[in-house]
């Protein structure tokens, strides 16, 4: 029993850190990615500005030919 039993709960106190430590490493990843992926969205947005306000001047141009 008792031998058996602490065993048993110390292999399990592993896994529950490992889990644990993996759970934390997945979400700092999340993190890590969101905050790359906003970055990008803005740089991207600003971007899709830049390109719009070209294409009114150009509409604005041909439109004066």
């Amino acid at each position: 029993g008792t031998i058996e039993y602490n065993e048993k709960r110390e292999r399990n106190n592993v896994a529950v850190r490992k889990s644990r430590a993996k759970a934390k490493n997945r979400q700092q990843d999340n993190e890590r990615r969101m905050c790359e992926l906003q970055m990008e969205n803005e740089r991207l947005n600003e971007r899709l500005e830049t390109i719009t306000k070209e294409l009114v001047v150009l509409k604005g141009l041909f439109k004066n030919m």
